[in-house]
Formats: C-alpha cells, sequence, structure tokens
C-alpha cells in the first residue's frame, strides 16, 4: 500500500510518498523538499507560511506519485513529555490463566488516564508485563496468575500545538491519520535491537530542536525535546565572526568540524575566507554541541546507571567528528544513526538528516491506524451521496450486467 509521510522540522520540511508493506518500505514513489516557514524550535508561530511550506513539500511529493489523503506526521519540540505507569486487573478466568479479555481489560485501564486539559496524549507503547511478582513479561496470554500489570510508556504533546499541526496538514487536504514525535520515528529508523536491549540514547539533532528517545530492556523508557539544535551553531558562528547567518551555515555544512581540519585545502580557504582559523571555528562549535549532548544526557530522570551509548542522528549530526568528541569529552560510545535496508534508488534517503522521515514511513507500514483510516474510507466511499454514490454504484453494476434493477439494454 502506498503512505505519505510528512516530517515537519524547523530548518525543512520533508514528504515522502512510498509503497511499504509487513514493515517494510517497498518503493519510494515521490518525495519533495523544501525549507520550513512558520515554524520556529518546532512550534508553528506563523500558521499560513508553514501551511504554504507544507503544501510546497506535498506538491514536490506528488508530482510523479499517488495522492494519498491520509498522512502520517512527524514532530517535535520541547514540548513533548513522557512518563512511565503501570496498571493492573485481576485475572477473569476460573483458573486465574491469562486470556486476551484479560489484556483487552488492562488496555481499557490505561486508556482512562486523563491528563491536563492542555496535554494531549499522543501515543501509548506498552513496555512489559507483569504477572503478580513476575515481571519482565512480554507475551502473558496462556499464562497464571492472579494480577496482571502493564506497564505503559505515555507520551504527551501540547494540544494547542497539535489542533494547530493538524489544522496546517488539513489545509493542504491531507488528513492526519497518525503523529508520531520524531525521537521515536528515527529510532525506529536507526536502532538496532540489540542497542534497545543493552540500553541506548538516542539524539536526533534536527534544525530547531533535539529530541531524545531513551530505550531500557529493548523498550523506550523515556520521549523528550529540548528547543536548541544546528542552527544554534549557526548562529554561533554568524555572531562569533560578524557574519550573515546564510554564510554561516555554508560554512558550518562545507567547512565546519569539532576537530580542525587542515588537510583539506578547500575547506582551509573557505574558512580563510571569513577571516578566521580552523582552530576558532572547531573551538565555536564544540562550545555549543558538547551543550546540546549535556542537556540530553542530564533531561531524563536519574537512573542508577544511564545508558552508555549514544547513537546521533539528525542534520547536525554529520558534522565531521561528533562520534570522536562524545568518546573523547563524554566518555560515551557512540555513532551516527544512519537509516538502513533501503529499497533500490532511495540511496538520498542514507542520510542522518532523513532518519525521521524514514522512521515514519516504517512507522506507517506497521500501523494499525493506517489499515482503519483505509477501511472507514471504503465505507465513505460506498456510502457516498446522491447523485455520486448512485454513479459509483452505476459502474459497479453495468460490470455484471444490471443498473438499478433494470435490463441491460440489448446490443
Amino acid at each position: 500500500m502506498a503512505i505519505t509521510c510528512i516530517d515537519i522540522g524547523t530548518s525543512k520540511i520533508c514528504t515522502i510518498i512510498a509503497d511499504v508493506s509487513d514493515g517494510s518500505i517497498d518503493r519510494i514513489l515521490g518525495k519533495g523538499e523544501v525549507a520550513s516557514h512558520g515554524v520556529q524550535k518546532g512550534i508553528i508561530v506563523d500558521r499560513e507560511y508553514a501551511i504554504q511550506a507544507i503544501a510546497a513539500s506535498v506538491k514536490e511529493a506528488q508530482s510523479n506519485a499517488p495522492k494519498e489523503p491520509d498522512a502520517l506526521v512527524g514532530f517535535g519540540g520541547r514540548h513533548v513529555e513522557s512518563s512511565n505507569n503501570w496498571f493492573d486487573v485481576r485475572t477473569r478466568a476460573k483458573d486465574n490463566v491469562v486470556d486476551e479479555r484479560v489484556i483487552e481489560d488492562v488496555r481499557k485501564e490505561v486508556a482512562k488516564v486523563q491528563f491536563r486539559p492542555e496535554r494531549e496524549r499522543v501515543k501509548i507503547i506498552e513496555r512489559q508485563y507483569k504477572i503478580d511478582d513476575v515481571a519482565g513479561v512480554h507475551n502473558p496470554v496462556g499464562m497464571h496468575g492472579y494480577v496482571l500489570k502493564l506497564e505503559a510508556h505515555l507520551v504527551t504533546a501540547e494540544r494547542s500545538y497539535m489542533d494547530n499541526l493538524r489544522d496546517c496538514v488539513r489545509a493542504v487536504d491531507l488528513e492526519p491519520i497518525d503523529v508520531v514525535p520524531n525521537p521515536l520515528a528515527s529510532a525506529k529508523a536507526v536502532l538496532e535491537q540489540d542497542e534497545m536491549d543493552r540500553g541506548v540514547i538516542l539524539a536526533d539533532i534536527g534544525g530547531g530542536t533535539t529530541g531524545i528517545a531513551v530505550y531500557r530492556e529493548g523498550r523506550v523508557w523515556y520521549t523528550s525535546g529540548l528547543p536548541v539544535g544546528g542552527r544554534q551553531v549557526t548562529t554561533d558562528l554568524a555572531v562569533g565572526l560578524s557574519i550573515p547567518f546564510s554564510a554561516a551555515e555554508e560554512l558550518k555544512v562545507t567547512g565546519g568540524g569539532l576537530y580542525p581540519e587542515r588537510d583539506d585545502a578547500g575547506k582551509v580557504a573557505l574558512i580563510q575566507k571569513y577571516r578566521t582559523t580552523p582552530e576558532v571555528m572547531s573551538y565555536m562549535i564544540r562550545a555549543r554541541v558538547e551543550e546540546i549532548l549535556r542537556m540530553v544526557l542530564s533531561k531524563p530522570p536519574q537512573l542508577p546507571q544511564l545508558p552508555k551509548l549514544l547513537v546521533l542522528t539528525g542534520g547536525t549530526a554529520k558534522l565531521p567528528g561528533m562520534k570522536q568528541f562524545v568518546e573523547d569529552e563524554l566518555g560515551l560510545q557512540a555513532r551516527v544513526g544512519v537509516p538502513g535496508n533501503l529499497p533500490e534508488g532511495a540511496d538520498d534517503l542514507a542520510d542522518p538528516a532523513y532518519a525521521a522521515a524514514v522512521g515514519l514511513l516504517l512507522w506507517g507500514a506497521e500501523s494499525e491506524q493506517v489499515g482503519r483510516a483505509r477501511a472507514r474510507r471504503g465505507e465513505r466511499l460506498l456510502r457516498f451521496p446522491f447523485p455520486l454514490g448512485r454513479l459509483w454504484q452505476g459502474i459497479l453494476s453495468r460490470a455484471s450486467g444490471v443498473i438499478y434493477g433494470r435490463p441491460p439494454a440489448e446490443s
């Protein structure tokens, strides 16, 4: 099936239409990427500009692809919060065996959770089950016990922001059937299962925000966001070197890095063009990157021990020397997360900057909401009011030789 995914970021808006099946991406049908407008630090601050940017991205993606009416939307920002909560129910069978009814009962308890009026629950992710005193159960069906407990990871966001986000997507004639926090989408695209089992911190460093996802015991344990990203690095260079923001962005992307680069004559020439040195520039970049990474590590609630692996993704993760810097200065294992398992012809998506977009496709490939939306759309089509509904029925009836009960015309 074909799905549309829109990653709405501070620096860019990326729309991808792809054929997906069985949790994988089969073929990229269309891709549109434009500079983001009307979005600051992950928050929509100008509705009209945001709609124009989303529309341009969608139009570009649809130029050579089918126009799918539903969309999965990725978002980020400091307003993303999460918590882990336990819910329990008693088993009901005579022999106290957990069956599907008991599972549904405990899931209903999760669904009853109330948040403040200004907060919206956007994701429920089951972490683990517990039967009586036995923890770490992943599939409790058929097991004996008196009390079934479920630990659920609940992700919330500002309701007003989510309403604005959906309105902007609907304004371009798409229905947002699911919204996914960018760090969760990126994690799906770049993390390995053994990393999630051992424990890992993912930092998705975008243009204006940094998404955080911490995984423990194979499941997500913490989801959040910071209002800082690669644009702060660019701003530091612009202010420190007294150059325009656009020139600072070119300098960062083309000649930037966390360690001085003197072996590349082209980079050195570009740096000297702005009357600075590789040492000065790398010092400025290192200072801001270290601040961002230390904020990432201090954000999750205190644990006896945070995971020792940090996976970096997002456009800022491409700065040369990121892995070495994390290992040298923060004492953690590190790697740069690049989306893999892409279909033929999608090599341009094997880039940390597209981790969230690719993760949205994978999320959609596994999402039950996509299937439910397709089913509802089919029902609406069959119930279409006269005359379009009658016309559609007429087309179907012609194929079978009968139109509204009248015999077919003789040829």
